[in-house]
């Protein structure tokens, strides 16, 4: 999930991402619906496929991606996951004492 989440942390990724789960394309018509260079775009790309987010197929000299709805359920199952096991009533243990963390800055601050 960290993989997938850091690949789609960048603007650029997200929204080819969007662009292939409506239609797959190859990385000139990317790069001219997100008014972005070839280039950019295909180092996006490899961003994109070694989180498993995007696959690629090869029709003669062009290779098309298409976005792997697979991992984007598989990362909607891990959030809900996360949420089920939440308790929104559960307060710090520590809630009113002093941390440690915080007791070094307080120390560093009087010197």
């Amino acid at each position: 999930m960290v993989k997938v989440c850091r690949a789609l942390s960048c603007k650029k990724r997200f929204a080819i991402v969007q662009l292939l789960l409506v239609q797959e394309s190859c990385v000139g018509a990317i790069a001219e619906k997100l008014g972005a260079s070839q280039s950019s775009v295909s180092q996006h790309l490899r961003v994109l496929r070694d989180s498993g987010l995007v696959t690629d197929h090869r029709y003669g000299y062009h290779i098309h991606y298409t976005a792997n709805c697979e991992i984007l359920e598989q990362m909607m199952d891990g959030f809900s996951e996360m949420l089920s096991n939440t308790d929104n009533g559960a307060e710090c243990p520590r809630k009113g004492k002093l941390c440690a963390e915080d007791a070094i800055v307080e120390i560093a601050g009087t010197n």
